[in-house]
């Protein structure tokens, strides 16, 4: 015969059983929709600095326009058959800029020619923004109309990091907007720093000038800027290999470190350090390929979240060594005709060497703020340690 004490332990198991997973789901769908807000906030914050890089008093037509181009998406091709697929995401990416061109001058139509490229930028990165939300939106209604705690459960473990994803956004579309160079920008000031002229628009947005390097004749390629472009420097790529005989390349770009890694680490090796969806990447290869042409890259490590948000100053004094490395490799180098490629969003970086203290300049407020940061967190985990 059960004890009282017993009765209320296996009564008190028997309650758990049943109402614990409900409860524990009340809890978290509670923390989940919290964040969710949060998600929305960043959201509208995007946005609302790309109205303000378009108008400092935007109308409310505006503001409709642009809400509803957050819904903008690309199909993708079908790659069942594999042959051709490149030719069709080149076709459909240079559409998708068309679209965003398009977009820009119907909410201002009266838009400047530099301003646009840093608006396109602004509404990639807002659009971004508000993916995020969507997607952990839909979760939670499919976890709350499924009443699935294991649905649920995994969204919990992801949402920190697309919590910092999402903030991260925010000043990425800041930065974007206004011409601040971000983490993905020292391919390309690299490349200027080199560059004592503008040089020849090659292709749309990419510019090409030849210099004197280590006594040698060499090309250095960029994006324009400094408004925030990418521009095809698979194709710039491409066509200066043939026009000028290019038999090595010396290639630039930041890249991903890996967690414990020392942001703004130079590292170096071969191929084409190029990041995207890889249509401007397989351009170079398959050139270089056949064209059997050297090519080394020197990379620049940070942080994912690091290469979208407003560089970082030891991104920048990455600019040293990278420069010393590529004055090695061209002194050193027998080739007769190299090209330096700056790979990365432009933002904030123009095409001669006068972008190295122009980018300083647009970054010292941001620098400021990120040692301010630092100093609270170090403060915080002094404090966290005394007890």
């Amino acid at each position: 015969m059960l004890m009282q004490g017993d009765m209320w332990s296996f009564l008190f198991f028997v309650l758990l059983f049943i109402f614990g997973p409900k409860l524990y789901m009340w809890q978290m769908m509670y923390k989940l929709e919290t964040d969710l807000k949060k998600l929305e906030g960043y959201a509208k914050k995007s946005e609302a600095i790309v109205l303000k890089r378009i108008s400092s008093k935007p109308t409310k037509e505006m503001k409709e326009k642009l809400n509803g181009f957050m819904d903008f998406f690309i199909t993708e091709p079908v790659n069942l058959d594999p042959s051709g697929i490149i030719n069709k995401l080149d076709f459909l990416l240079n559409e998708s800029e068309r679209k965003f061109e398009e977009f820009a001058l119907e909410i201002d139509p009266k838009m400047k020619t530099n301003d646009l490229p840093a608006v396109m930028m602004g509404m990639k990165g807002a659009l971004g923004a508000r993916q995020i939300f969507k997607i952990v939106s839909h979760f939670i209604v499919m976890s709350k109309k499924t009443n699935n705690l294991q649905f649920a459960m995994i969204l919990q473990m992801q949402l920190p990091m697309l919590m910092k994803i999402a903030k991260a956004q925010v000043k990425a579309t800041r930065a974007l907007a206004n011409g601040i160079p971000i983490g993905d920008t020292i391919g390309p000031l690299v490349a200027a720093s080199f560059k004592t002229k503008v040089g020849t628009e090659i292709v749309k947005d990419v510019v090409v000038s030849e210099e004197k390097i280590e006594g040698k004749k060499v090309f250095v390629m960029k994006s324009k800027g400094p408004e925030s472009r990418l521009g095809q420097q698979g194709e710039a790529v491409k066509q200066v290999i043939t026009k000028h005989k290019i038999d090595y390349i010396i290639a630039v770009d930041a890249a991903a470190k890996m967690e414990g890694e020392k942001t703004g680490t130079v590292s170096e090796g071969v191929g084409v350090p190029m990041g995207g969806v890889g249509v401007q990447r397989f351009k170079i290869e398959e050139t270089i390929t056949d064209k059997k042409v050297n090519v080394d890259a020197i990379i620049v490590k940070q942080g994912m979240v690091e290469a979208s948000i407003p560089m970082k100053k030891d991104i920048y004094d990455s600019l040293g060594p990278v420069r010393d490395k590529i004055k090695h490799y061209v002194k050193k180098s027998k080739h007769k005709n190299i090209l330096i490629v700056g790979v990365g969003n432009t933002a904030g970086a123009s095409n001669t060497n006068a972008a190295v203290k122009e980018s300083a300049g647009l970054l010292k407020k941001d620098w400021a703020a990120y040692d301010k940061k630092k100093k609270e967190e170090a403060e915080k985990t002094k404090k966290w340690w005394k007890g």
